[in-house]
């Protein structure tokens, strides 16, 4: 089984650099298995579609997969109680409001 590229969109890395070490840990042992096989998350609807949510207890990682480039792109870790909604915002300011 071949194992996957990881990357970190500049929010992610941030986001990830404020968490407390033990759920760095926790964060970092499920990336391992992510890297195995990328397709265990949950896939997202709606404004989010395209988009998988990997569970780390009270914590979500969302992410896409990049079959041709063979690489999974970290986009967004945070708590699960409000991870979805700041997301779609950073993607609102992202894409400007023309969009």
């Amino acid at each position: 089984m071949k194992k996957w590229k990881m990357r970190f969109t500049p929010e992610a890395s941030r986001l990830v650099s404020k968490l407390h070490p033990d759920n760095k840990k926790q964060l970092k042992q499920a990336l391992n298995e992510l890297q195995q096989n990328p397709y265990t998350g949950k896939d997202l609807q709606e404004e989010l579609f395209g988009f998988k949510s990997l569970i780390l207890k009270r914590y979500r990682a969302i992410y896409a997969v990049s079959e041709e480039e063979n690489y999974i792109e970290i986009y967004y870790v945070g708590r699960r109680s409000d991870v979805y909604e700041q997301f779609r915002r950073l993607l609102t300011e992202f894409q400007g409001p023309d969009n």
